[in-house]
């Protein structure tokens, strides 16, 4: 669907409906709405299906009922796989598709078991006996990336023990996962996260007692003694931890308004944090900044941009905009007016199109009455035939080109109306609230500490440019 709305896509083959998709409504939305404003010809080869050509109704209800069909057979399927899983995760077999590192999948005649893979046993007995050695998840990562070892989804991949030159490396947050993760002692601890297509429901995570635990279901890699006293060390070091300390009376912001849109120049997300302000007057500061220990053996700048720094510069350049407009109505007209002449153009060209159709199929009914009346032989006729007929195909190619940029044309339209509404709303808004901020601004790049540009989701400056404004 990205691929289709960035216009890399016009059409799409499959073998037959159930194909594209199972869910009855999305599929007659997909079908009926979606390709057909998008410009995307859909064709189904085992129903006989091609957009291309009109539907009758016929056709059009035999689609919704195999649709309707291929809708309850994925709800009854998954039914039953469903409810398949749960018992062989209850017998203590291994439903999920990746083992935990340091396993491997072995297939039995009722199910998966987990088996210990010699291969890279030593690397999960190092992990775990250095954190007994009560060393810190940040040493553990750094002495793993030292030791070259590839990461677990490396070697799961490409089945190498140690790591080459771009590898990922070995990460402090995958690394708690693994401490705390009970396979190692032996269990089996599966159901941690839920889907039930049958009732429309999405993949979310289930409460801890929904889980499904089974003990000693394979062989150890680390003895529950030692690995139930990480689990205490770990659970008293965060309690003593300074950042674990009581929490402060200081006012806070939880939103994140920024989420998902600040980048560094190299394309890695920048998250938000906070930090307590060095000034007289004490303050919570909330930054967004890039993750420099994380267990990484490459050093890496310090890249940071502050909060109240990225909404002063929207602040600053949304006044700046509205202060060039001298009124918005006008503005708003002349925009409008805009669109409105060169949709009027390219309708016109359309309606050319249909006239160069109907000429055309004109020329073909004439030639085939010189036919039948035996003006022109039968070569003659079949040749201007083709040739009609391919030219009637390529108007029709242009005619569906010129349908496709009226299209773009009404959505760019509305987005620059809609974008004039979103900026006078932010006019002398000192923090944009998060539902302007995801309509104006595309991301934020930062290339040093402080340093940044905030790319817009639309040039404000060429519309004013080009309406003289």
């Amino acid at each position: 669907m990205k691929a289709i709305k960035e216009r890399k896509i016009n059409c799409i083959i499959i073998k037959d409906l159930s194909r594209l998709g199972r869910e009855y409504l999305e599929m007659g939305r997909l079908i009926d709405k979606v390709f057909p404003f998008l410009g995307v010809r859909f064709i189904s080869v085992n129903d006989n299906l091609d957009t291309i050509k009109e539907m009758d109704s016929k056709k059009s209800f035999e689609v919704t009922i195999k649709n309707i069909i291929n809708d309850m057979y994925a709800k009854d399927i998954s039914v039953k796989i469903k409810t398949t899983k749960i018992n062989r995760a209850k017998n203590g077999y291994f439903i999920g598709s990746v083992p935990p590192y340091g396993y491997k999948v072995i297939k039995e005649e009722w199910g998966q078991r987990l088996e210990v893979d010699e291969k890279v046993r030593f690397i999960v007995e190092e992990m775990f006996s250095l954190t007994l050695d009560g060393k810190s998840q940040l040493e553990v990562a750094k002495y793993l990336n030292e030791q070259g070892y590839a990461t677990p989804m490396t070697y799961y991949r490409t089945g190498r023990v140690y790591r080459k030159d771009g590898d990922p490396q070995w990460h402090v947050g995958s690394l708690a996962k693994m401490l705390t993760n009970q396979s190692y002692a032996g269990d089996m601890v599966q159901g941690i996260k839920s889907q039930f297509l049958a009732e429309g429901k999405k993949q979310k995570s289930a409460d801890k007692e929904e889980y499904i635990v089974v003990q000693n279901t394979h062989e150890v890699i680390i003895s529950r003694e030692n690995f139930e006293k990480i689990q205490r060390e770990r659970k008293q070091r965060k309690a003593e931890s300074v950042f674990s300390s009581k929490a402060h009376n200081f006012k806070r912001e939880p939103e994140n308004r920024f989420q998902g849109l600040v980048f560094s120049y190299d394309g890695e997300e920048l998250y938000r944090r906070t930090r307590i302000s060095s000034h007289k007057k004490k303050e919570l500061q909330y930054l967004y900044r890039n993750e420099r220990f994380n267990g990484s053996i490459d050093k890496k700048e310090s890249l940071f941009i502050m909060e109240a720094d990225l909404n002063k510069r929207i602040a600053s350049d949304i006044s700046k905009v509205i202060q060039s407009i001298t009124n918005k109505t006008s503005f708003t007209k002349s925009i409008r007016v805009k669109y409105n002449q060169a949709l009027e153009e390219r309708n016109r060209k359309l309606s050319q199109y249909d006239e160069l159709v109907q000429k055309e199929e004109f020329t073909l009914q004439k030639n085939y009455e010189n036919y039948s009346l035996g003006y022109i032989d039968r070569d003659s006729y079949l040749l201007e035939r083709d040739v009609t007929q391919g030219r009637i195909e390529t108007i029709e190619r242009e005619k569906q080109a010129k349908d496709l940029e009226i299209s773009i044309l009404k959505k760019e339209k509305r987005k620059a109306l809609t974008w004039i509404k979103d900026i006078f709303s932010a006019k002398g808004l000192e923090k944009l609230p998060a539902e302007l901020i995801e309509n104006l601004v595309e991301k934020v790049i930062v290339y040093r500490k402080h340093e940044f540009d905030v790319v817009y989701k639309f040039n404000m400056e060429s519309l004013k440019v080009e309406t003289n404004e």
